[in-house]
């Protein structure tokens, strides 16, 4: 376990001094920046303006960060030919895998932590209380990074190209905030095959428009608890399963 933690904490400190990531980051304060001050001059509840445009900022740069990040896993790691130096050592491959995970979620978290926190302090200012609303949609967005992730990790043990797996995990992502759209092809009198698609298709794929709590937080709306360790449960139980695919796919993987 010290191996993962080792090999995760130095994923960790070689994502916080990528340049892409600080681009990435500019941008995402940037929207929240102007989220601050359309709100300001939009008509009726400004605040709930900022709040739903801010936190579509934070689940939108975390998931871009995620996928640039974790796409380029391997591949950095192949260009530099470090990966050879790093299997050489008395490393499972299974803990390589896990260790990059769990080194680019703890960035994730580091990320989405200083933004949530940012505009949480930046809306106490304004309405003179801390809306811990704000804070736990943030989280749920995290928990939903940590899908992606996870989809990022596989897809770069199955493919060489960034672009390719890039393309496979943003197409996840999409999907997976879509998936509630497949009920329009379950009729009575829809095809043998399509019905069968869209269940396998719904057991496949993760649901991740569960963790978009944003409409709730803005309007108010109370979250349950026991959904927040629902949500808990649900993406570290798939991120776990795509983890343990993606670690037996890299295990047979051969490097030149």
């Amino acid at each position: 376990m010290s191996k993962v933690l080792a090999l995760a904490l130095n994923t960790t400190r070689e994502a916080v001094r990528n340049r892409v990531l600080y681009s990435i980051l500019f941008f995402a304060v940037l929207m929240v920046v102007v989220s601050a001050i359309f709100g300001s001059a939009s008509i009726g509840d400004s605040m709930r303006y900022v709040k739903d445009f801010s936190l579509m900022s934070i689940s939108l740069f975390g998931v871009i960060i995620a996928v640039v990040l974790g796409v380029n896993l391997l591949h950095q790691e192949l260009s530099k030919r470090t990966i050879f130096n790093t299997l050489s050592k008395p490393l499972a491959r299974w803990q390589f895998v896990v260790g990059k995970f769990l080194g680019l979620f703890l960035t994730l978290a580091l990320i989405v932590a200083v933004m949530a926190s940012g505009l949480s302090v930046f809306l106490s200012l304004i309405e003179g209380h801390l809306d811990w609303g704000i804070l736990v949609a943030s989280g749920a967005s995290l928990l939903e990074i940590m899908i992606v992730i996870a989809f990022a990790v596989f897809f770069s043990s199955l493919v060489v190209t960034p672009t390719l797996a890039g393309m496979f995990t943003i197409g996840c992502f999409i999907a997976g905030r879509s998936i509630q759209y497949l009920d329009y092809f379950r009729t009575d009198d829809t095809n043998p095959f399509i019905h069968f698609s869209v269940a396998v298709l719904d057991a496949l794929l993760p649901d991740l428009g569960r963790f978009v709590l944003g409409d709730q937080i803005v309007h108010g709306t109370s979250i349950d608890a026991t959904y927040l360790v629902y949500l808990a449960g649900y993406a570290v139980s798939y991120s776990a399963l795509l983890l343990l695919v993606a670690a037996g796919l890299f295990s047979r993987r051969e490097f030149k």
